[in-house]
């Protein structure tokens, strides 16, 4: 087992966990589509999960990479050479990984963003002033009622 292996073993645990993640990225989408709470809140310890297994491997990747400034310069280009190119490769795919949990990620955002501008207008619909009292009384209509919330209206 080379030097290396061990921050390759981690560099494949991160995409492993990133792959896992983007999966509940697109779980998280379709439940924003459909306006399915209940799956969105069973999705969400999920999520959270796997953050903190990312940040926790993320730890590991810099104790590891510490580990090699105590070897000397040559040491260190003659492990690159043997290793570069799969070391490389673990970068090029961690970006596309990342990169596609961002664009997942801000497509989750527009939806929820679209989602809260919808329930603001249909609030604003029902707690717009009222041009006439919502029930029947003896008293006359005055101003002041009709500034009452949508929560003070009676149904």
């Amino acid at each position: 087992m080379t030097s290396s292996e061990p921050l390759k073993t981690i560099l494949q645990e991160m995409m492993t966990v990133y792959e896992k993640l983007l999966v509940v990225g697109k779980e998280k989408q379709a439940a924003l589509i459909k306006g399915d709470s209940e799956q969105l809140l069973a999705i969400f310890p999920k999520e959270s999960a796997l953050i903190k297994e990312i940040s926790q491997l993320e730890e590991r990747r810099q104790q590891e990479t510490i580990a090699y400034q105590s070897k000397t310069l040559s040491e260190l280009i003659a492990e690159a050479a043997e290793e570069r190119g799969e070391l490389l490769n673990y970068q090029t795919e961690l970006k596309e990984k990342l990169a596609a949990l961002e664009q997942q990620n801000h497509l989750n955002r527009q939806l929820i963003e679209s989602s809260l501008q919808y329930i603001n207008s249909m609030l604003g619909l029902f707690t717009q002033k009222q041009e006439q009292p919502l029930t029947y009384s003896a008293k006359q209509y005055t101003p002041s009622n009709a500034s009452r919330s949508f929560f003070d209206a009676k149904v």
